[in-house]
């Protein structure tokens, strides 16, 4: 399962690259990191069900942030839909927990790697929409200075609404 988040990150980072300005992927990387080692302490907490709510802490915090840096307003109630995937791992990680140790090592290397994955897709998926909607401004932008010139044409020149007779 290790491998699969592996996988997932190495795949959306690099496709973040493609996105995202410098400036983006450093600001995603602070927030994402943070959270991913916050859920890890979390998920490290040998009391089973005692991490969820800081593991859900993290991440809420985390889908916020990456909203932030893309400006997109996210709500909580969002940002919970949003990481509903992580709670797939919920279960099978406290029910390791029952193995001392080893299982609280496991579950703190599924908490911080979900959250990482879920982080990565998120902000991927939140750079595209802000390439959208920035490439939706520019062109409207372009449109408006069309329509003006045209605008300014006919206000400019002599532009008659009669067509010419070119009859003979």
């Amino acid at each position: 399962m290790a491998k699969k988040y592996e996988k997932a990150i190495k795949d959306k980072r690099l496709e973040a690259g493609k996105l995202m300005t410098e400036k983006q992927i450093g600001r995603c990387n602070e927030a994402i990191h943070t959270a991913t080692v916050a859920a890890g302490a979390s998920g490290a907490i040998p009391i089973s069900f005692a991490d969820a709510i800081p593991i859900s802490v993290a991440q809420v915090t985390m889908v916020i942030a990456l909203g932030k840096i893309f400006d997109q307003e996210i709500t909580s109630a969002a940002a919970k839909g949003a990481i509903a995937a992580a709670a797939s791992t919920f279960v099978g990680r406290n029910l390791i927990k029952l193995i001392p140790i080893a299982g609280w090592i496991v579950s703190a290397v599924v908490a911080a790697g979900v959250t990482e994955a879920i982080g990565w897709t998120i902000a991927v998926d939140m750079a595209k929409n802000y390439r959208k909607e920035y490439e939706r401004r520019i062109n409207a932008a372009d449109a408006a200075e069309a329509w003006a010139e045209a605008e300014a044409y006919k206000r400019d020149s002599d532009f008659d609404d009669e067509a010419d007779d070119f009859s003979y």
